[in-house]
């Protein structure tokens, strides 16, 4: 192998090493404020929401999160990790894409949740601005719900962004029923993985702990389906809501 490929082989794994270290810690600061909204024994009421507002109730709960959780206790993570002094987190930020699966046709991706300013314009020779986390959430009350979650890994592998996409996806699955819990969804989410003919999954969800209080997170990795055939991973956050959404 040339020397100067070896070199660039060498220092893209580094950088690819340090984002995937600021995206752990990114991760545990969200099951973080996963784990006050249960200290505050918080109750997000389906009926009132529908009266009362006009939002769909998976955007209720993804606006309340953000705005609640990940915004209000930012000091925790820069205490944590002093790079991410500036970072910020939004709700339904847009960007373009390329449609890869309807022949180039670009379109508009609403993004869930829009975490950026990471502290990685010095790895990636790209304004702060321009780097980000994408993480997608999705309503599980029943085992099918699982197919909407699956569709979320279907768009991160065929979408084709016109600015850099880092190499880490993130998804939150609001578990709302006690009858299901991170086991048996994330088996199901596998199940269906296994099926699919548009997803290319090198590893399963697999259960990983970023954080010692939470056990319902997992890792998996896919293959983009467009050129160059990367590889990206997925980090997987599946919250029980169970005793949290009332009728």
């Amino acid at each position: 192998m040339p020397l100067k490929a070896s070199t660039f082989i060498q220092n893209r794994k580094k950088v690819i090493s340090i984002t995937y270290d600021r995206v752990n810690q990114i991760i545990w600061y969200c099951i973080e404020c996963y784990n006050l909204l249960l200290k505050d024994k918080r109750a997000y009421s389906k009926s009132n929401v529908s009266a009362k507002t006009r939002y769909t109730f998976e955007d209720y709960l993804k606006i309340e999160f953000v705005e609640n959780y990940l915004k209000l206790n930012k000091t925790i993570l820069r205490n944590k990790v002093s790079d991410l002094e500036e970072i910020t987190f939004l709700y339904e930020t847009v960007k373009t894409f390329i449609d890869t699966t309807d022949n180039g046709i670009e379109g508009s991706d609403k993004i869930d949740i829009y975490v950026n300013k990471l502290g990685l314009k010095n790895h990636w020779a790209v304004e702060d601005e321009d780097l980000y986390l994408s993480i997608e959430c999705k309503r599980i009350n029943i085992l099918s719900d699982c197919g909407d979650y699956v569709n979320d890994i279907e768009k991160f592998c065929t979408r084709q962004y016109k600015n850099l996409r880092l190499p880490f996806e993130g998804q939150i699955g609001f578990i709302e029923s006690s009858r299901l819990n991170h086991t048996s969804v994330s088996a199901e989410i596998n199940r269906r993985l296994g099926l699919s003919k548009t997803v290319v999954t090198n590893q399963f969800l697999k259960n990983q702990l970023f954080h010692t209080g939470f056990k319902g997170s997992y890792l998996s990795e896919h293959i983009r389906n467009y050129k160059p055939k990367d590889k990206f991973t997925i980090f997987h956050l599946l919250f029980d809501y169970s005793n949290l959404v009332v009728n």
